[in-house]
């Protein structure tokens, strides 16, 4: 059955981001609360976070009755977020992401999908709730052309919307789910989105079981470590400095001293493309502070970059930074002495 395609308004943040665990592709970024409820979430970081109908209002919430107990942790290796609500006489089981897949075999590259999925599914007994996702613009149609900064959504069950929110009423049994995405485009309701999304999952962990496998750390704390270098794998996508949170004018351009302490722990755990693309990154933006006079090298970087030479030497290595990396850089051969 086709679902009317449904489009939200994106904004920039009206204020920091909620509390709430991570979830993202590199390009865009998400958190979602202890209680389930989706509280930020930005397709594209530079475009800004989508925003609730009212601040404080989370941009999707389940609503069940009856006392819920909450308990939200990821899929091991991944960023997938799985949230477990136990409620008399019932279980779910919310599993969101945002989906990507590996783009080449072997390669370290993914391909974002732009797409924020939810799949809720009842693992036990039988379950009723209300999911709710804030109003979609007034006045917009499906055959409209998709505006700049404008986002659809869509269900796989049958879902009304209203002045203040887009909502479905579900009644699940036990091993039965309902899907919903939130994406640039217009998204196809109904059978085709359940079985799409769970394809997404699929891919999803694939990719991020396949990056987490290439972790070589090998202390008694893998677990903290490798959930730590998840992290920072949604926080610096490829091509990007931006830091995690989104502030009242948008995602903030990260530090370049918070991308040299992201690349160094990168590298102590064996992640050597992640590394090289963060330091070629610092590199430029500091050759750029060094051009108008003002040192940017300090001594946390280049020591970042020696132990990538060391343990490296110069391959992987953008060919700029390369070339500074074997002394035939004047700016970073002075700022080593000067460190």
């Amino acid at each position: 059955m086709s679902m009317p395609q449904l489009r939200l308004a994106a904004a920039h943040p009206y204020g920091l981001a909620p509390a709430g665990l991570a979830i993202g592709d590199m390009r865009g970024y998400g958190r979602v609360s202890a209680d389930a409820a989706l509280v930020s979430l930005a397709l594209w970081r530079t475009a800004g976070c989508l925003r609730a109908a009212t601040p404080g209002r989370p941009l999707l919430s389940v609503h069940m009755q009856g006392e819920v107990q909450w308990v939200s942790s990821y899929v091991p290796g991944t960023n997938v977020l799985e949230t477990v609500g136990h409620a008399p006489g019932a279980e779910l089981r919310v599993v969101d992401f945002m989906a990507v897949a590996e783009g080449r075999p072997g390669q370290a590259e993914a391909i974002p999908a732009g797409r924020f999925v939810r799949i809720i599914t009842c693992t036990e007994g039988e379950a009723s709730f209300q999911l709710e996702c804030a109003a979609p613009v007034p006045g917009t149609e499906p055959q409209d052309v998709l505006a700049p900064g404008t986002w659809y959504f869509g269900c796989s069950r049958p879902m009304g919307t209203g002045a203040e929110a887009g909502t479905a009423r579900v009644r699940l049994k036990a091993g039965e789910s309902v899907s919903f995405m939130i994406a640039g485009e217009p998204v196809q309701g109904g059978p085709a989105l359940a079985a799409n999304a769970l394809h997404a999952l699929g891919d999803t962990i694939h990719y991020w079981t396949w990056w987490s496998d290439r972790c070589r750390y090998k202390g008694d704390d893998f677990d903290a470590r490798l959930r730590e270098a998840l992290a920072l794998k949604l926080a610096f996508g490829a091509g990007t400095l931006y830091a995690d949170e989104p502030g009242v004018a948008g995602f903030a351009h990260a530090s370049l001293g918070e991308a040299t302490r992201a690349a160094t722990t990168f590298l102590a755990l064996g992640y050597r493309n992640e590394c090289a693309s963060l330091l070629a990154q610092v590199y430029e933006e500091g050759r750029e502070g060094a051009s108008r006079g003002r040192w940017s090298f300090d001594e946390p970087f280049l020591q970042a970059l020696d132990a990538y030479v060391l343990r490296y030497g110069t391959q992987g290595l953008a060919d700029d930074l390369r070339r500074a990396a074997e002394a035939q850089d004047p700016v970073l051969q002075c700022t080593k002495r000067m460190a």
